[in-house]
């Protein structure tokens, strides 16, 4: 069987993959004990950083630790000066590259195991050798000058990969690349080996599942039908819109069409879809079933998971719902909670989201989506999901 295992971005949310690991493995399971139950890794982004805790030992208690305090997520953002101006925030960039790249070469260092080289100075195609196993590391970002997608692997013999020569890198390095978000965010690219990055959902990879499954298929196609693949996501969010009848705040009020509406759709439509699109992609090309007029919802070898912030559609009294245990205010808040969210009450705020969500009182993400949000593939809520994985696993 080969394991695969894919985390999305999700800025300061991406505790959210620590606490869904450690409700599956357990929050005191060393990282590299859960990095050698899968064969193939691809983190973007936050996955990617929460991809290298675990390669540095981090238990996912100790990586959710770290995103539920709001003094860590400063130190690993790196805010400017520009970033107390309410202003000037919006409009110039709030954080320091080359300031965030040193806080995650200390906080990476930090568990350098004995014997080891610092983790900072690990090339990316060595870690496999560092972990003990054959874990395929796959990490993704943006080239900035290129403008396209770039593939950080540990595999250098790797199938999938182009002739062109692969970039040097550490994986640290390779972390830096992934996460460095653009424009308001960070104030320059990531640089290194002579070139230029910018954060993996830039080109599409929000999401990673599907270049994680097109590596593992491209290398063991033989293998396809026994893949199994386990996909996390940081927290998402859907409303049926006004005119569906739904009353804010569950219900969605349409967009203006003016510039800077339009303007900041552009900007963050990257961590909404395409990574909605990627796991459906991805269970069609391991040719997973679809659903039909008996099978209204259909599971196959990939599960997602993934908190959905949205309201319940009830068919006896044709009325939405807010899910158990939010109010109005924190439903909001959750659906307008910027990537970077870091005070106190945004940390608790998106730390309850996910334990409602592993208590299912708040939905799981659907592979696909139906009518009045329903669960066309996939699994609507976190427990039959996790089941679901074991069973497969």
């Amino acid at each position: 069987m080969i394991r695969i295992l894919s985390l999305d971005g999700g800025g300061s949310r991406a505790g959210v993959h620590a606490m869904t690991l450690g409700e599956i493995y357990g929050a005191d399971t060393p990282g590299r004990d859960i990095i050698r139950k899968f064969d193939y890794l691809a983190g973007n982004s936050g996955g990617s950083l929460v991809l290298t805790a675990l390669c540095c030992n981090y238990t996912p208690g100790e990586i959710a630790a770290l995103y539920h305090d709001p003094a860590v997520l400063r130190r690993l953002y790196c805010p400017r000066w520009v970033a107390s101006i309410p202003l000037l925030r919006d409009v110039l960039p709030r954080y320091s590259s080359r300031g965030k790249f040193a806080a995650l070469k200390r906080m990476f260092d930090r568990k350098a195991q004995p014997g080891e080289r610092a983790p900072s100075a690990i090339a990316i195609q060595d870690w496999p050798k560092v972990l003990g196993c054959d874990a395929n590391l796959i990490v993704t970002a943006f080239d900035y000058d290129r403008e396209r997608a770039v593939f950080f692997r540990s595999n250098r013999a790797s199938r999938a990969k182009s002739s062109a020569p692969a970039i040097e890198a550490t994986l640290v390095e390779a972390v830096h690349a992934s996460t460095n978000a653009p424009i308001i965010y960070f104030d320059r690219p990531a640089e290194f080996s002579g070139h230029r990055f910018w954060d993996g959902a830039l080109a599409g990879y929000n999401n990673p599942v599907l270049a994680a499954v097109l590596e593992a298929l491209a290398n063991q196609p033989q293998e396809a039908s026994n893949m199994v693949v386990l996909s996390i996501g940081t927290g998402t969010s859907a409303q049926p819109l006004i005119t569906e009848g739904a009353a804010p705040p569950l219900g969605k009020v349409l967009d203006s069409t003016c510039q800077l509406s339009a303007v900041e759709k552009v900007a963050t439509v990257i961590v909404d879809d395409p990574p909605d699109a990627a796991t459906f992609h991805a269970h069609v090309a391991l040719r997973q079933p679809m659903p039909s007029a008996n099978q209204p919802c259909v599971q196959g070898n990939l599960v997602r998971l993934c908190p959905l912030v949205r309201p319940l559609w009830n068919a006896s009294t044709g009325a939405w719902s807010l899910p158990a245990g939010l109010s109005d205010s924190e439903f909001q808040s959750l659906v307008e909670m910027p990537s970077d969210a870091m005070t106190r009450d945004d940390v608790e705020l998106n730390r309850k989201m996910c334990d409602l969500w592993l208590a299912d009182k708040i939905p799981n993400q659907p592979i696909q989506m139906g009518a009045h949000l329903r669960c066309d593939i996939g699994h609507e809520w976190f427990a039959a999901a996790m089941a679901h994985w074991r069973l497969i696993s």
